[in-house]
């Protein structure tokens, strides 16, 4: 695939949906280059459009990915995978009796997140080990502050189509956020046909809170 198609299927993503004006805007391309590549890639599959009416004028089409387009992204299965089998494996068998599968697995994914946490907070204030924790699991997350707080956008779920049908999965980042953020992050999904996008949003309020908590330590 060429690097011109590999950006605009990023610009996308990150948008959850795109015209081929803001593309050639943002690529500096002219519309025509664009149309002739978004034709190729949806050939291809890798997205689709829905038309979006105006109050004038032409429809315009907003351009998505699909879920082939999602897959085309690196994702973190193996990593997540070889962490979940050495917990299970490494926890204790009066641990486990009586307790329910889910139960083993929620308790093991929220060790992961916490040892996470542990490992990419060395050093960093709270925010910015999210931030690179995210970025090592190539979540390629977009943080948003504004006058409301904080904004984390996952733009490319490692775990899309699992957590489509179970949001289980996301006990790891939930717990790494709430080790590092706090209690009061929300955490919503967003997994659907023309978006691969979740967020994590706190108030101005609580992100001063763990500003002022980590300047005490």
């Amino acid at each position: 695939m060429s690097v011109s198609r590999d950006n605009i299927l990023i610009i996308i993503r990150q948008n959850n949906g795109v015209s081929v004006d803001e593309i050639s805007r943002e690529m500096n391309l002219a519309p025509a280059t664009v149309r002739r590549h978004l034709d190729i890639l949806e050939r291809d599959g890798f997205v689709d459009h829905t038309e979006v009416r105006r109050p004038t004028g032409r429809p315009q089409y907003s351009f998505y990915l699909t879920e082939h387009g999602h897959e085309s992204f690196p994702k973190d299965y193996g990593r997540l995978l070889g962490e979940l089998v050495s917990e299970i494996r490494n926890t204790p068998a009066e641990d486990i009796d009586g307790r329910s599968g889910q139960d083993v697995i929620v308790d093991s994914l929220t060790r992961i997140g916490q040892k996470r946490a542990t490992e990419y907070g060395q050093g960093r204030q709270p925010v910015d080990a999210v931030r690179a924790a995210f970025e090592a699991g190539g979540y390629d997350p977009i943080f948003e502050k504004s006058d409301a707080g904080l904004k984390i956008r996952i733009t490319n779920c490692p775990y899309r189509q699992i957590v489509a049908e179970d949001g289980i999965i996301c006990t790891v980042d939930r717990s790494l956020v709430q080790v590092l953020l706090g209690d009061n992050v929300e955490h919503r999904q967003e997994m659907n046909p023309g978006s691969n996008e979740c967020t994590y949003e706190m108030s101005t309020a609580q992100l001063e809170k763990v500003d002022a908590a980590t300047a005490g330590d």
